[in-house]
């Protein structure tokens, strides 16, 4: 009997059945391979937060949302929003029923948790809640609204990008059938949209921040974004309505109805089949969805610009409100928010980073011009404290950071006479430091060598940003704001020396003209106990730590 056909026949059949059992188990596979997420919550004074937890915690959950458990929260939300407030105790009591440990800091739950739920219904901690988790690295979905001002919400994506932690945030509507398939091209390109939304008030929050985001977020999933201005069109007890207008002539207009018709959530959109209903509310999953798949992939489902977008469009309504109906653009509001949140982060010691991939590196024309890279962006090589100890600052971000770096003065380990440095410095809102220079003796900095002064304000003394310190005031002080980048230059060659802020010189002086110890070229006193003339004519570079942070970056020198 001849057995090779049978067993070449049962290996066939064997390896067919190998290759349908891993076809047919690897989707499971896959599913079971997701990383188990734990998830934490920050605020349970919302309906939204046991929502969540009774979809993830109880039942079986399937999709996308098996393998992820909510498993501690931080109750303490509004502090002074009763409606807020006091759901705490009853929340707090229901998601322990579904297994969740109530912890006692922020963090306390970012040790125990892979993500966040910022559930506060209150906009206005976001911004002091959300710092501890996007710099813990943890991935963070934040409920409406995103903040309690645009200034906040400006100033929570800049710390999303200052700690590389993807963040969004997004009302439940966004992800109703109706608007999904209009925003998806359902009825082609959209010309025009109506939505309203239930908009009650809260005297603590912009108008529309509250409630009405609901349907103004609707609003922009139809829509898109290119809105250009708001007006605010009606404003009374019972109702607020707002037209704006999109690139292209596009209009859109928003209702937030507290008595009277029409109620609930929805609209109506003009497309290639003309006018078609929006849809209404889909309860919570679709958005819970949407959240899971940003927690395993990082991948925000609403971009940065759109939600500021959205909250522009806001922040215009409320401005319009106040020019009694007149047309406001985004533009203007958000430049007005940036310029508020770079404040605001100053304030908070937060103004370091944002580097370009071009930031701490020398250009082609600096290489061939002899430049040298004093500071790599990465560590102290070639740095150290005056008084010789090791630098305890670290680094951040990319930039040089003096504040308790352990001496007076970080300096570069070379002297050097004729040369010109050049970095790019940025302050906190209250600062006073410098750049030094030339100095002779490290172990007396102040009184031999020179200083290039480092403050806030906006003034021109002798003692004001870009003055040689005590000795010549600035022409003009072209500080940048605090939280913004500003470039400085020094120049020394011989006896001349000269201060650069932002490309222009603003202060210079001829060392051989000041003979007289104590004493300016006009009569006036000096702090200094020798003549100008007799400072050293080489000496190190660097940055004085004088109880402020500061920030510098592009640290490079060019020897003449």
């Amino acid at each position: 009997m001849n057995s090779g056909p049978i067993r070449r026949l049962f290996s066939l059949a064997t390896l067919s059945l190998l290759i349908l059992t891993v076809a047919l188990t690897g989707p499971l596979l896959a599913e079971g391979a997701k990383k188990e997420l734990k998830a934490g919550i920050i605020g349970l004074d919302t309906s939204h937060a046991i929502a969540f937890t009774k979809m993830l915690n109880t039942g079986n959950p399937t999709g996308e949302l098996a393998g992820i458990r909510i498993v501690a929260a931080y109750p303490k939300g509004s502090p002074d929003i009763k409606s807020s407030y006091e759901r705490v105790p009853k929340y707090t009591e229901q998601v322990k029923k579904m297994g969740v440990e109530i912890v006692d800091s922020i963090d306390e739950l970012l040790k125990k948790v892979d993500v966040v739920f910022l559930e506060t219904n209150d906009g206005r901690p976001h911004l002091e809640q959300a710092l501890p988790v996007l710099k813990a690295g943890k991935p963070l979905f934040i409920d409406k609204p995103i903040a309690g001002s645009l200034t906040d919400a400006v100033a929570l994506f800049e710390l999303s990008r200052k700690y590389n932690t993807p963040m969004f945030s997004s009302s439940s509507l966004r992800f109703s059938k109706g608007a999904q398939n209009l925003r998806n091209g359902g009825e082609g390109k959209i010309t025009k949209c109506s939505t309203h939304s239930p908009c009650s008030l809260e005297s603590t929050h912009p108008d529309l921040f509250w409630y009405g985001i609901h349907g103004v977020e609707t609003l922009f999933t139809v829509m898109g974004t290119g809105c250009q201005s708001a007006k605010r069109t009606v404003s009374n007890k019972d109702r607020d309505e707002v037209v704006g207008k999109w690139s292209g002539g596009r209009v859109g207009q928003f209702s937030g109805v507290r008595k009277g018709t029409p109620g609930g959530y929805g609209g109506t959109a003009v497309g290639k089949n003309g006018e078609v209903p929006v849809g209404g509310y889909d309860g919570y999953k679709p958005l819970l969805v949407e959240i899971v798949k940003f927690f395993r992939s990082g991948k925000p489902p609403v971009s940065e610009a759109e939600t500021l977008e959205i909250y522009s469009f806001m922040e215009a309504a409320d401005e319009s409100k106040r020019q009694g109906g007149a047309e406001v653009t985004l533009a203007s509001v958000l430049e007005k928010a940036k310029k508020e949140a770079h404040k605001k982060l100053a304030k908070l010691d937060l103004a370091g980073g944002d580097l370009s991939e071009t930031d701490n590196k020398l250009s082609s024309a600096e290489k061939a011009a002899g430049w040298k890279l004093l500071f790599n962006g990465k560590d102290f090589s070639g740095w150290k404290c005056n008084n010789g100890k090791t630098i305890a600052a670290p680094i951040e971000n990319g930039t040089l950071v003096p504040y308790k770096s352990g001496g007076y003065l970080i300096v570069y380990e070379k002297p050097v006479g004729d040369f010109t440095f050049k970095c790019d410095v940025k302050m906190p809102e209250e600062c006073n430091s410098g750049v030094f220079f030339r100095v002779g003796d490290l172990n007396k900095p102040v009184q031999t060598g020179f200083e290039a002064q480092v403050i806030s304000g906006k003034g021109t003394g002798m003692h004001d940003f870009g003055a040689i310190y005590d000795l010549v005031a600035p022409a003009v002080n072209r500080a940048s704001a605090p939280g913004e980048w500003t470039n400085f230059e020094i120049t020394c060659k011989g006896p001349q020396i000269s201060v650069a802020v932002n490309g222009k010189v603003v202060a210079s002086l001829n060392a051989d003209e000041w003979t007289e110890a104590g004493k300016r070229l006009d009569g006036s006193n000096h702090k200094f106990k020798q003549a100008v003339k007799d400072f050293p004519r080489k000496g190190y570079v660097g940055f004085q730590d004088h109880g402020h942070k500061v920030w510098y970056k592009n640290v490079k020198l060019l020897e003449l």
